[in-house]
């Protein structure tokens, strides 16, 4: 192996540490409610989008499901948004996700409920994915509802 693979070898390990040290710092120091989005989120481009309602689904998470948007496009714009969630097991997440789990759990689950909501909200009153704020809580269901929406959009587009 030559130095300077090495050497970048090296470098690309030690930064990777940085990062991870980095980010268990930041954890701590970070207050409880800020929202630190798992992803970022992105505009979709609506330019070609056919007006209609559409639906897109994310990909599936082992323990947490899945999302389905179903998303109402009218004249260019985002008019409708319908947000669900759905467990593991297929069943809609509603106000008593997590009610027979322990507490910490019930209330992590609840965090995500209220979040699907928030998100489709979010996105019917301000136009743009990209102005949807995540919930500290509720990163994974973010990180769907950005690539169901995404999807959705797409199928407009065909």
């Amino acid at each position: 192996m030559s130095m300077k693979k090495t050497v970048l070898g090296v470098a690309v390990l030690l930064s990777i540490g940085v990062m991870l040290v980095g980010c268990g710092d930041e954890k701590k120091d970070a207050p409880k409610d800020a929202a630190k989005p798992a992803a970022q989120a992105v505009s979709v481009d609506l330019t070609g989008a056919k007006d209609g309602t559409f639906a897109g689904d994310s990909s599936e998470h082992a323990q947490l499901g899945h999302s389905h948007v179903e998303v109402t496009i009218e004249n260019g714009a985002i008019t409708k948004v319908v947000h669900t969630g759905f467990d593991k097991d297929g069943k809609v997440k509603d106000e008593n996700y997590g009610a027979d789990k322990p507490e910490g759990v019930r209330k992590k689950a609840q965090t995500a409920y209220k979040a699907i909501g928030s998100y489709a909200s979010q996105l019917e009153s301000k136009k743009d994915l990209a102005k949807v704020d995540a919930i500290a809580g509720a990163t994974v269901s973010y990180d769907q509802f950005n690539e169901a929406v995404a999807k959705a959009v797409e199928a407009a587009k065909k």
